[in-house]
């Protein structure tokens, strides 16, 4: 046993390879530089050894400190932990770490927390932000800092980005309740100030319109929030009108769940009166009751592809962005069902 930390030379040492061979095997992103034999041989007497790399001293030599920052905008929404699970994963494997923070949707805070992440040197931004030209993206841009961005969509030729196919989400849900027979309609969207709210927004209408159904202004509410209270405030409000309608489509299951609420408080069930669907297939989506049909976002997928795309920025710098939109698919449950006046 070598006491004392234990280097790369010690392992090289008794290996009988070069310190630099060493080095490319206990790096992730070179070890298929050198041959299965000598890989073996390496991290067995690594392991011997009790070898735990310095990253201090790795960072001064390649001035990467292998950490990358990871904001998103609600750490309490079941949303992200699936994705950032993704990232992590994906990250680690690499011997990359994610710092996590969380910005609450806020653009103050969101440039302080990556001022902070910048002062400490990560070396990528993975983050969910509102709009491709908030501070912090400038910044980004300008100090040529590696960034992806996460459940946001923007033709952007200098911003890699990952999310949703959220129009044909919005398609497999219209036309699943139009081959059940509803004809009228309420929808509540998502916040219409991010790219998911509008997208699935703007899909709802054209999928409408393509189906044939009368758009009706007056059964369309907007949530301030991706919340259970903004869903119950939405929905209550459309109930309030007095208009009819067979179905409530919402731009996510946090804002169906509120909707659950209003009805009951209304002395209405779901289905047998309204039917409801959501958005996202967060896990209480399967628990409410009735179970609530919803649109299954790959959300695991979408962090592990985030987390590859800031491994290429980091690893080939002159890499083009890419664009990713991950395809959703339908979960039919039981609040959907025929409208009783068929």
């Amino acid at each position: 046993m070598v006491s004392g930390r234990v280097t790369i030379r010690d392992i090289a040492k008794r290996v009988g390879v070069h310190a630099s061979t060493v080095s490319r095997v206990l790096n992730p992103e070179t070890r298929n530089m050198v041959s299965p034999e000598v890989v073996e041989r390496v991290q067995n007497v690594a392991k011997e050894l009790g070898y735990r790399p310095n990253p201090i001293a790795y960072g001064l030599r390649t001035n990467r400190s292998m950490t990358v920052g990871v904001v998103v905008t609600d750490l309490t929404n079941p949303v992200f932990p699936p994705t950032i699970r993704g990232i992590e994963d994906t990250l680690v494997a690499s011997g990359y770490v994610p710092l996590l923070a969380n910005s609450d949707g806020d653009q103050e805070r969101e440039k302080l927390i990556v001022d902070l992440m910048r002062n400490r040197r990560v070396d990528g931004l993975i983050l969910t932000t509102s709009s491709p030209n908030t501070p912090v993206i400038v910044a980004c841009k300008e100090d040529r800092l590696p960034l992806v961005v996460i459940h946001r969509t923007w033709d952007d030729p200098e911003i890699s980005c990952v999310g949703f196919d959220d129009a044909l989400g919005t398609r497999l849900i219209l036309e699943h309740l139009v081959n059940l027979g509803h004809k009228k309609f309420a929808y509540i969207a998502s916040p219409l100030d991010l790219t998911t709210g509008r997208d699935r927004h703007f899909g709802t209408i054209n999928a409408m319109n393509e189906f044939g159904i009368k758009v009706d202004q007056d059964l369309f509410s907007v949530a301030d929030a991706f919340n259970e209270e903004d869903g119950k405030r939405c929905c209550t409000e459309l109930l309030s009108k007095g208009k009819e309608f067979t179905a409530i489509v919402t731009g996510s299951d946090l804002i169906a769940t509120g909707c659950y609420q209003a009805l009951k408080e209304h002395g209405l069930r779901c289905p047998e009166d309204v039917t409801i669907t959501g958005y996202n297939d967060i896990p209480l989506a399967a628990h409410l009751e009735p179970p609530l049909t919803t649109i299954r976002t790959p959300r695991y997928e979408t962090g592990a592809e985030a987390a590859k795309m800031m491994l290429e920025r980091l690893n080939k710098p002159d890499t083009s962005p890419r664009w990713v939109k991950f395809p959703p698919s339908l979960v039919i449950r039981k609040s959907s069902a025929r409208p009783k006046s068929l």
